[in-house]
């Protein structure tokens, strides 16, 4: 791994120092697949905004999509591209698997990048959603020459928490309320505040998916008020209002629906830090929320949830354990249609959200820990236990 460190520092040393004539490329459009020139069976995504000249130095955008598909992963950027000028590459290659091969993809990538086009290598960004979330995780903690993290559906893997963190970048999370790893977004947000790593999170309707643009330009109105604190981009007014007055917007009226935990989270996303008579109005606001009886008992019916949340994790994965070690042969899985059963209950309960997303959170979760475990035993040529995780699937899919 450390080789992906000393590959994108050496980079960063000679990549001024070259230059070489490319042909023209379209701008405004997604080209969907660029040669990587030392591994012509890999390749990328690449989009450039609409006012690129092809002169000036932009911000880059790394993405990995989890199932390499370039296009897909470039496709929530777009809006933000736009608005704040930002080159965007996604790997049609990279994709969940081996993390070695996957790190090795990744350099292939930025080497081939950063000596193709004019690339702002003090605005280097990378993102990705689920498993390409992680490493991009990594990359950022691990590197210390991005400026910018967007984690979407996923954060770290547990071993990169342990490397010693170089916090001068700015992290975004983004997952859904529904999405399985959701509890492990909020909890990476209280180890990132612990590290003291510049972050946010932000928190959308969804389950497992890619966020939308409009959210994705949320995240980057964001790191452009980091990229004013650190004095990596111009500080602009106009744009620091359009910020202001969009978050809001979105917090007054999260307020006025009774969401004060997203309402709070959403006036936060708009204080700049450079003390402004804006900024001090936001955080009277959050004030207010905090002091406020609903607001408060908002957040210990979110608090009574995760903890029923992770015991009934620990429940089901200890059920799951038990019954793959033994890999028994067995067609009524009881417990477990009991289980679900409860579990869809939950699921179908319009007037108990918090139960009702935890419901859909544990039922993905599942579905995907089966599936993943049964795929791993068939690599492994355990038959036995790949066996009981189909039909366990099976059940779990006519079920839910």
């Amino acid at each position: 791994m450390k080789n992906a460190v000393y590959s994108i520092l050496f980079l960063l040393v000679t990549v001024f120092g070259y230059t070489q004539d490319k042909p023209s490329l379209p701008t405004g459009v997604i080209i969907d697949s660029v040669k990587v020139a030392t591994a012509p069976t890999e390749s990328y995504a690449l989009y450039f905004p609409k006012k690129y000249d092809g002169k000036t130095p932009l911000a880059v955008v790394f993405i990995f999509e989890p199932a390499a598909r370039g296009k897909e992963g470039i496709a929530p950027f777009i809006p933000a591209a736009e608005t704040y000028q930002y080159i965007l590459v996604c790997s049609n290659t990279l994709k969940n698997g081996s993390t070695q091969n996957n790190i090795a993809i990744a350099n292939r990538l930025f080497d081939a990048v950063l000596e193709s086009y004019r690339i702002d290598t003090s605005q280097l960004y990378i993102a990705g959603f689920s498993g390409g979330a992680r490493l991009a995780s990594y990359f950022g903690i691990s590197t210390g020459v991005f400026q910018g993290v967007i984690a979407c559906g996923a954060s770290f893997n547990d071993m990169d928490k342990f490397i010693p963190p170089s916090n001068n970048f700015s992290y975004v999370g983004m997952v859904g309320d529904r999405d399985m790893n959701y509890q492990e977004m909020t909890d990476n947000k209280a180890w990132l505040d612990n590290a003291k790593i510049v972050n946010t999170l932000f928190i959308a309707h969804e389950e497992h998916v890619w966020p939308k643009p409009s959210e994705m330009l949320r995240a980057f109105h964001w790191l452009e008020i980091q990229a004013y604190r650190k004095n990596i981009r111009p500080k602009n007014e106009t744009v620091l209002k359009r910020i202001y007055d969009a978050n809001l917007r979105i917090a007054d009226s999260l307020k006025s629906n009774n969401e004060l935990v997203l309402s709070m989270n959403a006036y936060e996303k708009g204080i700049t830090f450079l003390n402004t008579t804006d900024d001090n109005f936001i955080r009277a606001q959050i004030t207010e929320i905090k002091k406020s009886k609903a607001y408060k008992e908002e957040t210990a019916k979110t608090e009574k949830v995760k903890v029923l949340e992770n015991e009934i994790l620990d429940k089901l994965w200890h059920r799951f354990d038990q019954e793959l070690k033994s890999a028994e042969p067995t067609t009524n899985f009881k417990f477990w249609k009991s289980e679900i059963n409860e579990l869809n209950v939950m699921k179908a309960d319009d007037k108990n959200p918090l139960a009702q997303n935890m419901a859909i959170r544990i039922l993905n979760w599942f579905q995907v820990s089966v599936y993943e475990t049964g795929q791993e035993n068939k690599r492994n040529q355990q038959n036995d236990k790949f066996s009981y995780c189909q039909e366990l699937y099976k059940m779990i899919t006519e079920t839910n």
